[in-house]
Parts: structure tokens; sequence; C-alpha cells
């Protein structure tokens, strides 16, 4: 019978001494691991007798509640049932490309922001729909409230992202997030526009410049709603964390770590990395310029495709010139307002495909939301990194989409004739007007049909939707071969072939997880012992799960205690659901690190369902080479 996750979560607060009780919690390949405020609290036998514990052990601070493959499962409820911390978590390895991992990382830190991207834009939907019916006056204190509250989400980004990217990275987040309050202060903001006395002006790419310090050059530049700034300081601010904690004496940490670590970042985010996305801005307005002169309608093409990108790095300031000087000399704009629109639907797009696409019921929702964001009010934050980003092929659907859109748009000559807001569906009035009026608005809709129509279709042919939906858990599955006959293994590690009961760590000692072998490996390669599915890879990298096509599952837990180690001696060469021939690499492990951790290289190899079958024999070899017959399945 499947273990009922709530009542399990539930009673194992109650065995711990309530969830007041609980400090922070958190799990790895096998343990729910808990940081308890008094252990004298917690019941031990009450804990152990609960339906699916397996054990309980108490190591290294931590209390350890043994349930095995399920405590993933477990821990989607476990955390539910109270504000637990999880800063004893590690920090999620990043797999894939360079570009994935960029990508991975970006929308690690902008993901748990989700939620307040999702409310401040469904708000600022509500007001463009109120204020276009005429219920709602711009004018009134009612819009001026409800507006500042909905866009002071995104206009201090800065400072909430300082703390996505601490969290992401396990850092100081009130640090973190002064550095990227100290972009949007109000006499910083007016320092970046020059408007304050004694400023030595300059020119550089069509900036102004001024002086930090009396003699460090600062790049005038917006940092308002920006992302780059932040994501570009992340190394920066963690080494000078780092650095700061080394170097300050103990007894005057308290003041002297955060002092130093605010010299170091300061001008190196004002003088540096802050304005290298003004730099590359001006560079981009002068490149879009000339282009646009040259090729209009290639130009609203490729623009319309890099648009989320600009928007992104904050970028897309350095084109508010060119949408200035157009409607002031020409009457409409092209380079900015009409790319935009192109590109917000198509977000918008990609995001519904998403949402078409997922069999995840949150997922769906987040989608539905995010779209609705982007095509009614032009707010792409939450589609662009809450969904597009984080999945990625939804991002290249969404660009393609753009595209075309913008494309189409250049070569039927779209021009907007007003600024409506952030361009949405809402904005097709903006393109009324010039010779004809209304040839604008028929050609902007189908423009803007392209653009969501393309992103939503292409999103449903590349986005492959990786989670189970929740229907899925409790439907019949499949029949299976059963296990005929023996199943041989083979060692996964060159070393010493030792018994598991001699293994210096009693839940693997006695059997809990499932009998097996114990290695004491020399060499840190760990290969696959049969042909089988990766079922389980934890963030820190210290073990992994596979499946057989007989149903067989191995667990594979290098080192013991190991997940302390925050991933830094693992790397994974698979991914979840991957398919694994015998012998394949799986991971790779810095043996010497661990070593020097003070942590033991035991690696047990379980068959974690070990009690469905009749026999689990183990090879009397001392010494295994990878490769060599190591256990026996019947």
């Amino acid at each position: 019978m499947a273990m009922d996750y709530v009542s399990t979560s539930k009673k194992i607060v109650e065995g711990v001494g309530g969830a007041d009780n609980i400090a922070s919690a958190t799990h790895c390949m096998t343990r729910l691991r808990l940081i308890l405020k008094d252990e004298t609290k917690a019941n031990d036998d009450a804990v152990k007798a609960i339906k699916g514990v397996k054990s309980v052990i108490k190591q290294g601070g931590q209390y350890q509640v043994v349930i095995g493959n399920e405590v993933a499962s477990l821990f989607k409820e476990f955390k539910k049932l109270g504000n637990f911390s999880e800063d004893s978590a590690a920090p999620v390895k990043a797999e894939g490309n360079p570009i994935q991992r960029l990508f991975g990382f970006v929308a690690g830190c902008l993901t748990p922001l989700l939620p307040a991207m999702l409310g401040t834009g469904m708000v600022k939907v509500l007001l463009t729909l109120l204020t276009s019916i005429g219920v709602l006056s711009t004018t009134g204190p009612t819009y001026t409230i409800l507006f500042s509250m909905a866009d002071s989400f995104f206009y201090f980004m800065p400072i909430l992202l300082g703390w996505g990217i601490a969290k992401k990275t396990g850092h100081s987040i009130p640090l973190y997030m002064v550095i990227g309050a100290a972009l949007v202060y109000p006499n910083m903001v007016s320092l970046m526009a020059g408007g304050v006395e004694g400023i030595v002006y300059g020119t550089f790419l069509g900036q102004s410049c001024t002086y930090l310090f009396g003699f460090l050059p600062v790049i005038s530049a917006t940092y308002t709603s920006s992302v780059l700034p932040m994501l570009l300081m992340t190394p920066v601010m963690g080494w000078a964390e780092d650095f700061a904690d080394r170097v300050s004496p103990n007894v005057l940490k308290a003041f002297l770590k955060p002092m130093i670590f605010l010299l170091i970042c300061t001008p190196v985010v004002v003088v540096v990395l802050g304005p290298l996305g003004a730099v590359i801005g001006n560079g981009l307005a002068a490149v879009i310029t000339k282009l646009y002169t040259a090729v209009p309608w290639l130009t609203v093409g490729i623009l319309s495709a890099l648009m989320p990108f600009i928007v992104m790095t904050g970028m897309h300031y350095a084109l508010m010139p060119l949408f200035t000087v157009s409607m002031s000399t020409l009457g409409y704009d092209v380079a900015v307002l009409v790319t935009m629109f192109c590109s917000n639907l198509a977000q918008g797009g990609a995001s519904l495909g998403v949402a078409a696409k997922t069999k995840d019921i949150e997922t769906r929702s987040e989608g539905i939301a995010c779209g609705i964001s982007a095509l009614v009010a032009g707010v792409t934050e939450p589609a662009m990194y809450g969904i597009n980003m984080r999945f990625v092929k939804p991002m290249i659907a969404a660009v393609i989409g753009a595209g075309a859109s913008g494309l189409l748009a250049g070569l039927s000559g779209v021009k907007a004739y007003s600024m409506g807001g952030s361009p949405s569906l809402m904005s097709l009035i903006t393109f009324i007007g010039g010779d004809s009026p209304f040839r604008g608005v028929i050609w902007g809709a189908i423009c803007a049909a392209l653009s969501i129509g393309l992103s939503f279709f292409l999103t449903l042919v590349l986005f492959k939707d990786e989670k189970t939906p929740e229907s899925a858990e409790t439907a019949a599955a499949p029949v299976k071969e059963a296990v005929t006959g023996p199943v041989e293994l083979v060692s996964p590690m060159t070393g010493k072939n030792v018994p598991l009961n001699e293994v210096p760590d009693d839940v693997f000692a006695d059997g809990t997880l499932g009998l097996g072998a114990a290695i004491l490996p020399t060499d840190g390669h760990v290969y696959a012992p049969c042909d089988a599915e990766v079922t389980q890879v934890m963030d820190s990298g210290h073990a992994i799960g596979l499946q057989t096509d007989r149903d067989i599952e191995i667990l594979i837990h290098v080192g013991l205690d190991t997940v302390m180690l925050e991933g830094k001696p693992f790397k994974y060469n698979v991914k979840m659901g991957q398919k694994v021939k015998k012998g394949d690499l799986l991971l790779t492990a810095d043996l010497d690190m661990i070593k020097e951790a003070g942590k033991e290289l035991y690696t047990p190899v379980l068959i974690t369902n070990s009690d469905d079958y009749d026999s689990v024999t183990v090879s009397s070899a001392e010494e295994v080479k990878n490769g060599d017959p190591l256990i026996t399945v019947e």
C-alpha cells in the first residue's frame, strides 16, 4: 500500500515535538534531515513506530528520519506543515551545456519571485481593463495607489533579485538585498541621472560621466527594473562575503564582515558591472539606428526576436532615446513599441503553450496566469522568468514567434502613433493613425495572431513535459515482466569489497534500506552496474537511484553523510529519466576532497526493494574492479 504522505508527515512533526521545535528541514536521498531546537522534546520511539519510517539517526546535530526512496515525495507534504527554513539544504547543481546552466541559474534566482510577479502583474491587467472601459480614471487616487503597489515590484527588482540570488547561492540575504537597494536608492538614481551638483561631465558611448571617491569614473545608467547588474554581481558578492568572513576576527565579525562586504561590492557594482549593461545598450542603440536606416523591415524582425534578452538586461532603456526622437520628428515609432508588442505577445503565447502541454496542475495554473499577464497587460517578467526561461524550449519558441511577427510588422508598415503603456493586445489602439488610420490596427491584429499562434504551436512541438501528472500516481501501473531468473549486477566502482554490516552507519549496516554490498573505493568513477533507468538524482550529487526493466531498485550512495558537502566533490554525468547501459559513467567523485572533509568513503550499493526477492547474494571477492560481478538477485 502506498504511503500516506500527509498523515506520515503530521505524525513525524508531532513525534519530534511539533512544528515550533523544528528549526530547519531538508532531505537527502533517503532521509528527512531536521535540525531541532530541543532534541529532548523528540520521542524517538514514537517516530520509529510511524508507518513508513525505517529508523531514526542523530548525527552531526541533525535529527535524521530514515524514509527511503519516497522521502522526496514525503517532503513536499512535510514542508507544508510549518514555516521550516531550508538553509541547510545543498544548493542545486547546474546541469547541461553552458547556455542551459546560465538559463537555469537565472531562472533559479527569479522563480522564487514568481508569486509576487504574478500578483502584481495581474493587478496591472485589472487596471488596464478598468481604465480601458472607463470604469476607473488614471488620475484618481485609487488608480495611483493600486498602480504604485503593482509597479513597485518591477521598480525595485534589484532588491528582490538580491534576495533570490542569496537564497539560490546560500549567502547572506540582507547583504545582497542592500546592494540591490543601493542601485535604486533615490540619491543614487538622481546621481546617475546627472542631477547632483559637482558632476564632471564627459562622454562614453553617449553617456554622461561622474566620479566616485574622486577618481573612479562612473557611467550614468538607470538600474530600476534591471536584472543584469545584480546577476553580474553574483560571483563578486559570493567572493566578497567569503573574503570578509575569513579576514574578520571573530570578536569583530558581527560588524566588520558586512562593512568589508559593502565596501568591496559598492564600487564594483557602481563603477564596473552596473554600467556594463548601459554601455552595451548604447552600443546596441547605435547599431540599431544604422540598421533601421538601411533595412527597416529586417530591423523590426531582429529587434522583436532579441527583445526578451534586451529587456532582461535592462538595456531596453537605451532604446528610449530612439523612441523619443522618432515620435518627435516622425510622429510614430517602430523600433521600440512595435517590437515590444510582437515580443510581449510571443512570451504570452509560449507561456500558454506550456499550460496547454503540461500535465502538472501547478505549472498549468502558473502558465495561464503568466500568459494572461503578458497578453493583456504587457507584463512579461512572470512569463519570461517564471515559465519560458525555466523550461528553455518555450523561450526558443517565443523568440521565433516574435521574430516572424516582427518581420511581418516591418513589411506591412505597422507603426505606433502614441504611447499606451507596456505593449500588449490593448496596445492595438496605439496603431491608429497615418493616412489610413485603421490600416495599422488591422495589420497589428494579424501580427498579434501570428506572434501568439506561432509561439503557442512551437511550444507544443518543442516543450517536453517531464512532470508526472498527479492523477498518474493512482493510475494502474503497467504490468512488467517478473524476475524469473537470477540477475547479476557488476561493481560500479573499483576498490575493496566490504560486508555491508561493517559499514559504520547503522542504517546501512543493519539492512534498513535494503540488502547489498559496500565498496571502499580507490577510484572516484561510478559506473552503471546494469542496464537501467536513472530514477533518482540529488541536488548534492552524492547518490543516485536506478531501476531495471525488471523492477530491481538500486541505490548507490557515495560516502557516508556526504550530503553535507553541498555537492562540491560530485559531478553527475547523467540526468533524471535517462536510460543507461551497463558500464556507462554515472557520476564522478573527488575522493580526496571527501576525505579532507572528514567523511568516510564507504559506498553502499543496495537493492532497496530486496524484500520483493528471494535472495540477494554478494560476491566473496575481497577486491573488485568496475565490471566485476558483485551482487546477484533472485
